[in-house]
């Protein structure tokens, strides 16, 4: 039986270390975290398509297209944004990207979690 995308959230306690991390987030990483993007979803386009990887390329590509196309974003929802990126980006993070299956699963659960977060307060960003 597959695993889906919904089966994965943050405890309250993962939350609030997300939230504090979102808030320290350097916003000088914003050039480096774009520059990498592109590579990093062809590289994971050419990897093992599960539903957890089809919706993290959704959400991540998602996320990227607004902070490239809208200049004009506030600093919080900017920090959000470029933290949930910066993570996606970062092979060494709470499972290594390298662990075949799984690697990717804690991108996924970041990257979902600033998402909804952006959708339930500016659901307009995601529109088209």
């Amino acid at each position: 039986m597959e695993t889906t995308p919904e089966e994965f959230n943050l405890t309250e306690e993962d939350i609030q270390k997300t939230e504090q991390k979102i808030a320290e987030f350097d916003l000088a990483r914003e050039q480096y975290v774009l520059s990498v993007i592109p590579q990093k979803l062809e590289a994971l386009i050419q990897t093992n398509l599960n539903a957890f990887v089809v919706q993290l390329i959704n959400d991540v590509s998602r996320l990227y297209n607004i902070i490239m196309t809208l200049h004009d974003l506030d600093e919080n929802l900017k920090r959000r944004i470029l933290y949930a990126l910066d993570y996606f980006v970062d092979k060494d993070d709470e499972i290594p990207d390298e662990i075949p299956d799984l690697g990717y699963l804690d991108d996924l659960v970041i990257v979902r979690y600033v998402v909804d977060q952006i959708m339930s307060e500016n659901s307009d960003l995601f529109q088209a």
